[in-house]
């Protein structure tokens, strides 16, 4: 099979970036840049206490978030666990858990059935899926336990940051209220006879350096790769925060989680439709492809060859053969996912499979020998397919219309790229600049213009109270 043709480095950076239904990429920059900002705004506004309570959950539960559970899966489970039981991790669990009818295109009989259709070439993957189907009981079992134990482990962790987070001020409030009291009892002249001095004064140096040493290492134990469960993660952070909430912040921690939960998933690809419907109707350039289809030469060729001889082009003949394959109902039926798989099989070594591993549409297995072909052990979405197959057509019915290929190809890639930037800036801005800002004015509101932290507020009086008489 031949391999999927090169892209540059740019064009794998923005295709990941956009990608707003199966990567993590994009939430990451979202996150990360967001809370860059968040942190900048409250150690500003806030004060240092609040400042280093947002550095330290933040960029934690980032981390924690996106990283925690595919790297749990990986190395306690398909490195550890699934090695020692002999089941191979890369067959989907969708695949296990769609029945036993082989003439299913989801089931794992399905794909066997396949996979020794295609002859010696396919031999490794229909021993995989033949080892899968003998032990298929423990294979579901391990499947709900790798979901299982890595989500409630992820949870559990998430749990502890934030405990940290609370316990970790409490600390600093006290020892910055200690060392206030051992000033104010030296400036009276009782510096001798203060036990708080002597308990405590040895390290007033550090009173308005809060030492921030260990955060940067925070979260290097986990990875950060695409994971399908980021939604239940994200859920176990909110109800951790709103459950662990202190007196006077559980407002902001709701309106906060609130509007994280907007913009990182509830409107992401709805913002990204919204950009490329605007680019299509009012620039009269559709970018639904992939940034890597884009940027690619297959893309090219294809509309020069239309533009030569309308019909000459293989990839849009593929890409017509497989919408007309899964039909018209909004969700391709069974009957039609089994004739999308047969053709893309079929013509594997072809331009439209090419657009399909450039979008991760479709997996790529590599046999022992090193050989890349496509995957029968993940689902195949023939819906994607189909949806990226219309993509592709469109764009090249609407470049055929210019006469300079390359210059339409540049502007679109150009459009695009911005509306992936744009999409995450946004995002970030209204998550990392203009949510705190808003809790911040709601602090001053109500609270007499005070713009502190009341549960950090609460706190230091009732340390102020408790060590007053000490």
């Amino acid at each position: 099979m031949a391999s999927v043709s090169k892209v540059s480095t740019i064009s794998k950076v923005f295709s990941k970036l956009g990608d707003n239904t199966g990567s993590v990429i994009p939430m990451y920059a979202k996150d990360v840049t967001s809370d860059a900002l968040t942190c900048y705004t409250y150690f500003k506004e806030g004060g240092n206490h609040d400042g280093a309570e947002k550095v330290l959950e933040e960029f934690g539960t980032g981390v924690i978030w996106l990283g925690g559970i595919p790297w749990l899966k990986k190395h306690l489970f398909d490195n550890l666990v699934y090695k020692k039981a002999k089941i191979n991790p890369e067959v989907d669990a969708k695949r296990l858990f769609s029945g036993n009818d082989k003439n299913i295109a989801d089931t794992v009989e399905f794909a066997k059935s396949k996979a020794e259709s295609l002859g010696t070439a396919f031999k490794e993957q229909a021993e995989i899926l033949g080892d899968t189907i003998k032990n298929k009981g423990l294979a579901k079992k391990l499947a709900l336990t790798k979901f299982g134990v890595s989500t409630a482990l992820t949870g559990l962790a998430l749990c502890g940051l934030i405990t940290l987070k609370q316990k970790r001020t409490e600390k600093m409030v006290e020892k910055q209220v200690r060392e206030k009291y051992a000033k104010e009892a030296y400036l009276k002249n009782e510096l001798e006879e203060s036990t708080v001095y002597q308990t405590f004064g040895k390290n007033k140096q550090n009173s308005n350096n809060p030492s921030f040493k260990g955060l940067a290492n925070i979260g290097t134990f986990f990875m950060t790769n695409p994971v399908a469960n980021t939604t239940l993660v994200d859920a176990v952070i909110t109800g951790t925060r709103l459950a662990q909430a202190r007196e006077g912040e559980r407002f902001e921690v709701g309106l906060k989680e609130a509007c994280q939960l907007l913009f990182i998933y509830g409107l992401a690809k709805p913002m990204q439709d919204g950009m490329e419907f605007l680019s299509e109707k009012v620039l009269k350039k559709p970018i639904g492809l992939d940034y890597s289809v884009l940027d690619s030469d297959v893309l090219k060729s294809a509309i020069e060859a239309e533009k030569e001889n309308k019909g000459s082009s293989s990839l849009m003949h593929q890409a017509r053969k497989i919408v007309e394959l899964a039909g018209n109902d909004k969700k391709t039926t069974n009957e039609n996912a089994k004739k999308v798989i047969d053709f893309l099989f079929d013509n594997q070594n072809g331009e439209m499979a090419d657009v399909f591993k450039k979008t991760g549409d479709i997996g790529i297995y590599k046999t022992k020998e090193g050989i890349e072909q496509l995957s029968l052990l993940g689902r195949i979405d023939v819906n994607k397919l189909k949806g990226t197959a219309q993509k592709t057509i469109d764009t090249i019915e609407s470049a055929v219309k210019n006469s300079d290929t390359t210059k339409y190809l540049k502007n679109t890639k150009f459009i695009k790229g911005a509306a992936i930037v744009a999409n995450i800036g946004i995002s970030a801005l209204l998550l990392g600049y203009l949510q705190p800002k808003l809790n911040i004015a709601l602090r001053k509101k109500f609270n007499n213009g005070d713009n502190t932290n009341p549960a950090i507020r609460n706190l230091t009086n009732e340390m102020k109270q408790k060590l007053a008489f000490k």
